[in-house]
């Protein structure tokens, strides 16, 4: 049984990335309104069912409680809630994206005339998520404990603890998405080819025994084409391509000390952050 030993954290992870529980609470093909209106100039919202389910079932429930499970309350003595719709609204947000992997061909699934993968977990599809800041219930934000982007470690593609794991034949990366144009074989795209000799081809090519996963025991210095990239995506490795798997980090979706702007004569075309 899986995580039968393991953590809260991972039991939720996968009832959450579950496709029959996605159909269930109806984020499955959730998308920001973002998505939608430029899409279809529609007004939209992400939906609510999972956001306020995952709470009120699955974790933290409609009250707050104290370390010895009491309830918390106001001095007129009426519970204190553990969220509010705003909280819900916000956390929908962070459920938009999900949809079923491609079936494969070792199962036998057939339900309704459909053939949807409804066994393995969900992937997210980068257009449909919502990419505003969404609020905790904390005062913060969510991803709040995680490093911006602009102050991850300059070449981190080399550093101890950077993460590969293995594409096999295929050059297509599976973490990241590219540009629809870069399938086109007319536009010649190229991944980096590593110099034999590098510290860092020698490590992920392991004698010919490639690995699945690579972390890297400790900083490597750059030869050839990883001195002339701030980062690297896919490489190759002999007859076979590794991903670079970034760390997580956290891009501001505002500037630094913005400044609101509005068009003097044009008081229907809104603001703006510059």
């Amino acid at each position: 049984v899986r995580h039968a030993f393991g953590n809260y954290r991972d039991i939720l992870g996968e009832v959450s990335f579950s496709p029959l529980m996605a159909e269930h609470l109806s984020y499955l093909k959730s998308k920001s309104h973002s998505y939608v209106f430029s899409n279809s100039n529609m007004v939209s919202r992400a939906d609510e069912n999972y956001a306020r389910e995952v709470m009120q079932l699955f974790s933290i429930g409609l009250v707050k409680l104290n370390k010895d499970g009491t309830i918390q309350v106001y001095d007129s003595g009426v519970p204190l809630q553990a969220y509010t719709n705003e909280d819900i609204e916000s956390f929908a947000r962070a459920w938009t994206g999900f949809d079923r992997t491609a079936a494969r061909g070792n199962i036998e699934q057939i339900s309704r005339g459909s053939t949807d993968n409804r066994l393995d977990p969900m992937q997210v599809v980068p257009d449909w998520r919502d990419p505003f800041p969404k609020s905790n219930l904390d005062g913060g934000f969510i991803g709040d404990k995680y490093e911006l982007c602009v102050d991850v470690n300059y070449k981190s593609f080399l550093k101890k603890g950077a993460h590969y794991r293995l594409l096999g034949g295929s050059s297509s990366p599976e973490m990241t998405k590219d540009p629809s144009y870069f399938s086109d074989p007319a536009n010649s795209v190229l991944r980096a080819e590593l110099d034999p000799t590098s510290a860092l081809y020698l490590r992920l090519y392991n004698g010919g025994d490639y690995e699945l996963d690579v972390l890297l025991e400790n900083d490597m210095t750059c030869t050839g084409i990883e001195c002339n990239v701030d980062t690297l995506r896919v490489v190759k490795v002999g007859n076979v391509y590794y991903e670079f798997v970034e760390k997580p980090c956290i891009q501001l979706a505002f500037y630094r000390d913005a400044k609101r702007i509005q068009g003097r004569d044009n008081r229907n075309q809104g603001q703006m952050c510059a």
